[in-house]
């Protein structure tokens, strides 16, 4: 990660290392979306950014099969089980941390005919 991210990365002393790690009151987290990932294997050096961090490719898309129905956004797709799917990931991965869901959500194309 260091080699491919370089100074934007903060630098901890094993000190501030140990102090931080597993040191969280709770995790807030936003859900909207699912995409399936490929492996990118040269980093882009041009567009730095969090997504080229993750070294892959994004795409609602594998061989022209969405990976659920879409939303009114383009880029958002509706994947219920996704949500799901990270809760239990990081109950199991960081010690069943203290979640609050802060945001979730699809969006709709406006129908007058529903009442808000």
């Amino acid at each position: 990660m260091r080699t491919l991210v370089g100074e934007r990365l903060p630098k901890f002393s094993k000190k501030e290392s140990m102090m931080v790690k597993g040191s969280l009151d709770f995790l807030g987290l936003n859900y909207y979306t699912a995409f399936y990932a490929a492996n990118v294997v040269v980093a882009n050096s041009v567009n730095i950014s969090y997504s080229a961090d993750s070294l892959a490719n994004q795409t609602s898309d594998r061989k022209g099969i969405l990976i659920c129905p879409p939303a009114a956004s383009s880029w958002l797709h509706v994947y219920p089980r996704g949500l799901r799917d990270l809760l239990i990931y990081v109950k199991e991965n960081y010690n069943n941390p203290t979640i609050y869901i802060t945001e979730n959500g699809v969006d709709e194309l406006n129908n007058s005919t529903l009442p808000l």
